[in-house]
């Protein structure tokens, strides 16, 4: 299973689609570039979590690894189980905090040991992320539905490739996008966590 699947295999849990589903929702523009102190790295993050994604019934292993340019790599490893012959892919990622929400700028970078290739690694994924009081961490990304919406209705830019299944990206410049997330109608595009994790001890 790619890396690029195991976030397709969420989507589909998420939304209810059929295998054709399409990519997660990207962004042109990484969030939080219209200042400095939205950049806002976050040692919780590090080290190694396990959890299931979305509604599957096998577990995945995310390990974040702080970098010194201040962002993070994050692999998310799969195992073999009975009935998937799992996966692994790698992401680097960049943490930004927008008004109350706190996010991640997600890129692909290694697919199944190959390089990263496509929408995931020319674009940005956007991830909601918060780490709980229980210790908790829970990742969300943007609902299919409610970026159509948020685009059709002009509160967001962006684009809808034709078909059921088109994929969608935003398009919105950096200061629009910022000021959209960090607005309860930018955090209302996250509708159900995309994983649940727990931090391996």
């Amino acid at each position: 299973m790619t890396a690029l699947n195991l976030l397709r295999i969420a989507l589909v849990a998420l939304v209810g689609l059929g295998a054709a589903a399409c990519l997660p929702v990207t962004s042109k523009t990484p969030m939080g570039t219209t200042s400095p102190s939205m950049i806002t790295p976050e040692p919780g993050l590090a080290g190694v979590w396990k959890g299931r994604m979305a509604a599957g019934d096998t577990f995945s292993y995310f390990t974040f690894f702080p970098q010194e340019d201040g962002t993070m790599s994050a692999v998310i490893v799969t195992p073999p189980s009975p009935k998937d012959k799992g996966g692994w892919g790698a992401f680097t990622l960049q943490t930004v905090t927008l008004g109350p929400n706190h996010f991640m700028n997600v890129r692909e970078t290694i697919d199944e040991g190959k390089p990263g290739s496509g929408t995931m690694a020319d674009n940005t994924v956007p991830v909601l992320y918060r780490l709980n009081g229980d210790g908790a961490l829970v990742l969300y990304i943007i609902d299919e539905t409610a970026a159509k919406n948020a685009i059709k209705t002009g509160k967001i830019a962006g684009t809808i490739d034709p078909g059921e299944y088109g994929d969608i990206a935003l398009t919105a410049t950096p200061g629009d996008l910022d000021a959209y997330m960090a607005s309860p109608g930018g955090r209302a595009l996250f509708v159900k966590p995309l994983a649940i994790l727990r931090r391996v001890k």
